[in-house]
């Protein structure tokens, strides 16, 4: 009788916990790799006072945050994250990079432009991300440019601005090969 009670218990526990699991990169794909953020905008509207402490202004912290997370969740093993102070990484500064840290190939993702206008009244910004994926030489192996409309609630539209941020790294990352 016991054993009746305890078996469907494990079955959910081991099924939860293979949901759970990050994606497995197929043989012969990248694994390792480094991500490198850049902005042509300077600064993110603020939101509130918990992103001006954290540096969530500054929409290179949001993008290798946000980027280095769900590479993860995909099966990339990140190994660093480089926010670059110019607006698009030169390839050098990228080859360099990944050669540092001994990885497979660079993730570039690179925000060229960000409409707020729409935020506090349709729940919607427009967002332009340019990403990438270049490997120790310097060769670009694949690029694309993402262009976004994400939608949040108006809640978090009225105090989170770097949500539609975050809602579209998540989504252009999920396209990089």
């Amino acid at each position: 009788m016991r054993t009746a009670r305890i078996l469907p218990a494990l079955v959910l526990s081991l099924v939860l916990t293979a949901c759970a699991a990050p994606q497995v990169r197929p043989a012969g794909s990248i694994r390792k790799v480094v991500v490198v953020a850049g902005s042509r905008v300077d600064v993110l509207p603020t939101g509130s006072f918990r992103q001006d402490l954290m540096g969530e202004r500054n929409p290179r912290t949001v993008i290798a945050r946000q980027a280095e997370a769900v590479l993860a969740e995909r099966g990339f093993e990140v190994v660093a994250t480089r926010q670059s102070q110019a607006p698009v990484p030169l390839t050098d500064e990228v080859s360099s990079f990944i050669q540092q840290n001994k990885a497979e190939a660079g993730v570039v993702v690179i925000l060229d432009w960000l409409d707020t206008s729409g935020a506090a009244v349709l729940g919607r910004v427009d967002v332009v991300l340019r990403l990438g994926v270049v490997d120790p030489s310097g060769q670009v192996l694949w690029t694309d440019t993402f262009r976004s409309s994400p939608v949040v609630s108006m809640y978090q539209a009225q105090g989170d601005w770097n949500s539609f941020l975050r809602r579209a790294v998540i989504d252009a990352v999920q396209v990089v090969p």
